[in-house]
């Protein structure tokens, strides 16, 4: 079998890939959706060409060759883009073999993933964001929930006075003692206005914080987890191996987050929570996006170290059940079960994707 076409196709937001092979069988991945064109241009002017005719079961040997070969331009994007044609080849293997793709990536640890409410917004009240919460809670399961603090790189500025404590404070009044809250700090915090909080939102028995500080600064991230009590969490802007191995050996992080859509794929998260585990940390990925979701249940599904509630993003995103042809990331009694299709085991509702690409 050889890779005869590679083709990003652009949905809504979203940036899909579709890998065609000579036997007919098609594969589709999804890169993270930060800036579609530019990731694009990496898969259309980069990555084809070092892929087209090389045998989809050569993963390992195709993601180290496209990494390598435009090492010149190494970085996030193009780390974006080798992650769409790597989980599109994974759905080819597991297609051509008539199996899930977990089964190819060890087997079943677990076969149901306890799923995160995942809010993305700051620009709700406290009150209102624990009402939406409340009510997912009480329709889905949900048994964990995820809340915005701080401001995206804000420089120490919360998104509105005092919010960031508020919305903890209120998401706990109002989900009770038995509902795990985690809070993301989408690396809003220097070491002090991150501890001074981290401090004040343990007292509301917070589950884990995510990213207090800049994730480029692993220096200050660290003063964090060694100053609290409660985990600390980060890894989702990060793509390469070593970083990860730097991170643990440094004690940066207790819960390390690649994120499938822009590390690598499937067998460079592999090697990430195998890291992490010979550190005694555990592996939660990061993930948002319809198809990425998808293939982090497969992930988790066969990845031991994925311990703790995954993520769910509960922000409207119509591709989340429509890309689909059968409903596939409904989450029911707080979990999503994973498909047992061949592949990412689900079909593609390719009447949705724009023609001509």
């Amino acid at each position: 079998m050889k890779i005869t076409q590679i083709t990003p196709i652009h949905v809504e937001h979203n940036l899909l890939v579709r890998v065609t092979t000579d036997e007919g069988i098609v594969g589709y991945g999804e890169c993270s959706p930060m800036n579609n064109h530019l990731v694009a241009a990496h898969l259309e002017h980069a990555l084809v060409s070092l892929t087209v005719g090389c045998d989809p079961f050569d993963v390992e040997a195709i993601v180290e060759r496209l990494l390598v070969s435009t090492y010149k331009l190494a970085g996030q994007s193009m780390a974006m883009a080798v992650s769409g044609i790597e989980i599109a080849l994974w759905d080819i293997m597991g297609k051509a073999l008539g199996q899930p793709i977990y089964k190819l990536l060890g087997g079943a640890y677990r076969k149901k993933i306890r799923m995160y409410a995942s809010s993305m917004r700051r620009d709700i009240s406290p009150v209102d964001e624990a009402k939406r919460l409340a009510g997912l809670v009480e329709k889905h399961g949900f048994t964990a929930v995820k809340v915005r603090v701080g401001s995206a790189f804000g420089f120490d500025q919360d998104a509105a006075p005092g919010r960031s404590l508020e919305v903890v404070k209120e998401v706990r009044a109002v989900l009770g003692d038995d509902i795990e809250i985690m809070v993301d700090g989408n690396s809003c915090y220097t070491a002090p206005r991150a501890i001074e909080l981290g401090r004040r939102l343990e007292e509301y028995r917070v589950f884990h914080f995510e990213e207090p500080c800049p994730y480029w600064d692993l220096d200050s991230t660290a003063k964090v987890a060694k100053a609290l009590d409660m985990p600390v969490a980060g890894g989702e802007q990060d793509w390469e191996l070593p970083r990860f191995r730097e991170m643990l050996e440094r004690q940066v992080v207790d819960i390390v987050q690649p994120d499938l859509i822009k590390a690598g794929g499937f067998s460079v998260c592999k090697k990430i929570a195998n890291l992490a585990e010979a550190f005694g940390c555990v592996c939660t990925p990061h993930q948002t996006q319809p198809l990425g979701t998808l293939a982090t249940l497969h992930f988790a599904a066969a990845t031991p170290n994925v311990r703790y509630s995954q993520e769910y993003n509960i922000e409207p995103n119509p591709l989340m059940q429509s890309l689909f042809r059968e409903p596939a990331l409904e989450v029911k009694d707080g979990y999503l079960t994973v498909p047992e299709g061949p592949g990412l085991g689900v079909e593609i509702n390719e009447e949705l994707l724009p023609t001509g690409e």
